[in-house]
């Protein structure tokens, strides 16, 4: 008995062992032998070989009724959803097919687990049995299994293996693992041959081949060996396929098989050549059969392989370049321009081998495509731009990245637009594999292919955010003229194109700032574009060797002021300024392309121009401007929406002015004046400042009176720096106005008195100054003579004397006006600056005193009652100062009840009653008489809801 089953297990081990090419062959022997797996196989397994000649029709009745039902999200509810329609045995055979699928994925994940240092009868059945399923699956539509994820499961359990030395050498079991090896060669083999007779085409040729060539181009020879040698056999059984159909539109993926033969034609080992070679012959017969050539035996004649040997070349290890030249030459006529960039693609690919047989052969298929084929490549440069990109990471050699870079010169020379928009797609910040694309193509190119570079660079520097919504290719066009204007090699090109992408530049940081965070699409991190825009213009600036203007804009914060979104216009005139300053010999070139620059063009656009364009109207060639172009222009401006425009106009006619003739610019004064309505504080007295200059005469009598009493509303402005302007201002206005319109300015010295001693308190040293120059010229004006003492920096509430002689000096030259300074320094006592609030208490109090008996008694009242409630102020030293301002006021109010007692009692012939009779209505005359200072109190207390 146990002689038969050695008998057995013998003639079992030996069919396993010849199994036969045909996959039809290998199918019907191993389902007749369902013991053959049992010995080495889980159950699972030995029951998958005893049902797996019917397990395709199983499938093929599951993805028959799969495709009745509608597509859902989930597998579960196809299931169930089939299951309601089947009955009987339908709805069984539909549960035994999914439970083959469950079959043959659990024999894929026991393939996973294989070891691959080793081989043995177990493992080389379970392979075998796991490429069976494959085939008994392939007439099933692939969309119902994976069948992609099955076969490179079991090419890489077979190619992965050592090689036959290595696992004869560690085998631990007296087994003959050649014959084992051997049969999962023949196994794997015929499974995909299987695969290629169910579905006899050219395009499933091309995706079984896709699973082979990651192995066509692995490092070590003996998977380079397994892959070609499988990579051949499919292609000769396609060729010798009477009822194989090569489709009229050809491979899809042609020239990536041509690039994975020609590169092993290099292959170190002379047998992988000599299969490449033979696999070309295969490739191009498929080919002649695409054209109308039939072919009606299983078989190649010898006089066939004859001919192609011709057509093609025989193989010479030693002539590889002269054999890839010739192939690409002879399948040329069969291949698209998509289908020679996949040639070149793999050659590039094929780099990351650092191999150097395939680099030679990657050198040969590029150079040949470039040199001769470059013409069909017109619409794929993108793609072979982003290849050599993606590629750069991962190879290291220097020669590899010769090659990839020698492509992108070579295109770039040809197609220099296209290579320079694909460069732009590379994501942002620009990376070091990018910068090194932009650094190899400045300095491959020629004079005029750098030239045409820029220009295409500017285009995209130049073209709108706003318009187009993208913010991406101006900010890249930037980033790549910081790298090319880097180089030495391009300063005469940035001398060429200098005036242009300055302000092209300018005009993106003003959209930059605008919209400050850009997200990248590949990373999508977020990033601040403004500081690569700025960096290009740095650069730029360097690049020209603007060196004393580059310092001057970093000493006065230049940079600083571009980038903010407010400040832009300033930046931009600071930087024409220094220009001027500097006597740069482009500025007139500038000036020239300024003129159509504002005529086109967003808000963003005409802000940035007309700001480099009002400062440049200093220059003496700027007299050369017909009128339209500069002082219509920018009269025209004066009526724009946007404040900023007004303001850059206003400085433009100031700025003409000086050439054109004082006289015809200040007939539009008036126009320049309503101009600065509506202006920001700042803009408005840096307006109001270049106004100034040309208000001499009684043209400017009427605007004087307009402008000031605009700067009194920015007295109390929260800018320090404002307030201080509008201060120094206001002084040069009352000095214009001494000899015009002097009985108007008149009221607004008045009203503005007291405010300005008391911005005298503030701790800003600028204010102080301009405080006391505006004084000064308000003394001047009502011809007074100002104290020394009052502009002093000594603390009023620490000096109280300096105090007290300036309000006795109101109090005696001033009686009339009184009253309004009252009510001006009260309107104070509630200020949120501590300094002025504590000022206007200690000042209220003197002036109070100094008044005495010229102060109505209702209004004496009314400050009592003010000062009573500051004397519960959170700040300590606003409770003091009330204290003994509130002391002053009521010795003075007792004071006048005392007088007015003494006088009632000492009045002669009146008798008793008479005397109480007119005291009594005296007092009521003054109790009961209208006071202006109450009313205004009253009316400010409503308002702020006091």
């Amino acid at each position: 008995m146990e002689e038969e089953i050695k008998k057995t297990e013998n003639e079992e081990s030996a069919e396993v062992q010849t199994i036969q090419q045909c996959p039809l062959t290998t199918k019907r022997e191993l389902s007749k032998n369902p013991l053959l797996l049992e010995n080495c196989l889980p159950d699972t397994i030995s029951e998958a070989s005893v049902t797996s000649s019917n397990a395709y029709g199983m499938m093929l009745y599951d993805a028959k009724g799969k495709e009745k039902e509608t597509p859902l999200a989930s597998d579960d509810r196809d299931k169930m959803e089939f299951d309601s329609k089947m009955s009987g045995n339908g709805n069984q055979n539909y549960r035994n097919g999914n439970q083959k699928l469950q079959l043959v994925e659990q024999t894929m994940a026991q393939i996973l687990d294989l070891p691959l240092d080793s081989i043995d009868s177990c493992s080389t059945a379970l392979r075998c049995q796991g490429m069976l399923l494959i085939q008994d699956l392939s007439q099933v539509e692939p969309s119902h299994w994976p069948k992609e994820k099955l076969l490179s499961t079991c090419i890489a359990s077979v190619f992965a293996l050592p090689s036959i030395d290595t696992l004869q050498s560690q085998s631990k079991e007296e087994v003959d693992v050649q014959a084992l090896y051997k049969q999962t060669l023949e196994a794997i083999e015929s499974m995909l041959k299987s695969l290629l007779a169910e579905r006899p085409n050219i395009d499933e040729l091309a995706t079984l081949l896709e699973h082979l060539m990651p192995w066509m181009i692995s490092g070590q020879a003996h998977e380079r060996a397994r892959a070609a040698n499988t990579y051949v056999s499919l292609l000769k059984f396609a060729a010798t396929c009477p009822t194989f159909h090569v489709s009229p539109d050809g491979c899809p993926k042609l020239g990536r098989l041509i690039g994975q033969l020609c590169l092993r034609l290099s292959d170190p080992q002379e047998e992988i050549g000599e299969q490449a070679m033979e696999g070309m012959y295969f490739l191009y017969s498929l080919m002649l059969r695409q054209k109308g050539f039939e072919n009606k035996s299983d078989s190649l004649e010898a006089e066939e392989i004859q001919l192609y040997e011709e057509i093609l070349g025989s193989y010479d290890p030693t002539m590889s370049h002269q054999n890839i030249t010739h192939i690409i030459q002879e399948f040329l006529p069969y291949l698209t321009a998509l289908q020679i960039t996949e040639l070149l693609l793999t050659a590039i690919d094929c780099l990351k081998e650092a191999n150097r047989s395939t680099t030679a052969a990657s050198r040969d298929i590029t150079s040949v495509i470039l040199q001769r084929y470059m013409h069909r490549l017109h619409g794929q440069v993108p793609e072979i731009v982003d290849k050599i990109y993606q590629q750069l990471g991962s190879i290291y050699q220097y020669q590899d990245r010769q090659i990839m870079m020698g492509v992108l010169a070579q295109l770039a020379h040809t197609y220099m637009a296209e290579v320079c928009s694909a460069l732009l797609q590379c994501p942002l910040p620009i990376d070091r594999y990018a910068s090194e694309m932009w650094h190899v193509l400045t300095k491959t190119c020629s004079n005029d292919d750098l030239t045409l570079l820029v220009n295409v660079l500017l285009k995209k520097l130049q073209l709108s955010p706003k318009v187009t919504g993208n913010y991406i290719t101006p900010l890249a066009a930037a980033s790549a003229f910081s790298k090319l204007l880097s180089m030495p090699k391009s300063s005469e090109v940035a001398l060429y194109i200098y005036p242009r992408l300055l302000m092209a530049l300018l005009v993106q940081v003003h959209y930059s700032i605008r919209h400050s965070v850009i997200k990248n699409s590949d990373s999508q991190e977020e990033f601040e574009p403004v500081g690569y825009i700025v960096a290009a213009l740095k650069t730029l600036l360097l690049a020209v060797r603007c060196y004393c203007e580059f310092t001057l804009i970093e000493k006065e914060r230049g940079w600083e002021l571009l980038t903010s979104c407010e400040d832009h216009h300033r930046g931009v005139g600071l930087i024409a300024r220094i220009m001027l300053q500097t006597s740069n010999y482009d500025l007139l070139r500038i000036l020239y392309l300024l003129v159509p620059f504002l005529e086109r063009g967003d808000e963003e656009h005409q802000i940035t121009g007309l700001a480099f364009f009002s400062e440049l109207l200093c220059m003496s060639e700027a007299r050369r401007l017909p009128k339209q172009y500069s002082l219509y222009r920018l009269k025209r401006g004066l009526a724009n929406e946007n404040p900023v425009i007004r303001a850059l106009c206003i400085k433009g006619l100031v700025n003409i002015a000086y050439w054109i003739g004082k006289e015809e610019v200040k007939i539009v004064l008036p126009a320049m004046t309503k101009g600065l309505s509506g202006m920001d504080g700042q803009l408005f007295v840096e307006a109001v400042a270049e106004i100034e200059k040309i208000l001499n005469g009684s043209e400017g009598a009427d605007c004087i009176c307009d402008i000031s009493l605009s700067l009194q509303e920015l007295f109390s402005d929260e800018r320090a720096s404002v307030r201080a302007s509008a201060i120094c201002l206001f002084g040069k206005m009352v000095k214009r106005a001494k000899k015009n319109n002097k009985h108007a300015m008149r009221h607004q010295v008045l009203e503005n008195l007291v405010p300005l001693l008391l911005r005298l308190e503030e701790e800003d040293p600028d204010i102080h100054k301009e405080c006391s120059y505006a004084l000064n010229e308000s003394f001047q004006f009502l011809g007074w003579k100002l104290p020394k003492q009052v502009v002093s920096r000594k603390a009023w509430p620490e000096h109280e004397e300096v105090l007290d002689e300036t309000c006795q000096y109101l109090v005696q030259k001033q009686e009339a006006n009184l009253q309004r300074f009252l009510y001006q320094d009260l309107y104070y006592t509630q200020s949120e600056l501590l300094p002025i609030k504590r000022a206007s208490i200690v000042f209220l109090g003197f002036l109070v005193q100094h008044m005495d008996s010229k102060a109505g008694t209702t209004d004496l009242e009314m400050i009592i009652h003010a000062l009573e409630g500051l004397m519960h102020d959170p700040d300590a030293s606003v409770c003091i100062a009330a204290a003994h301002a509130h002391e002053r006021v009521s010795s003075v109010l007792s004071n006048q009840k005392e007088r007015l007692e003494s006088n009632c009692k000492t009045e002669a012939g009146d008798t008793a009653a008479e005397n109480a009779l007119r005291s009594s209505r005296a007092l009521n005359s003054i109790r009961h008489t209208p006071s202006r200072l109450l009313a205004v109190i009253n009316l400010w207390r409503s308002a702020n809801g006091n």
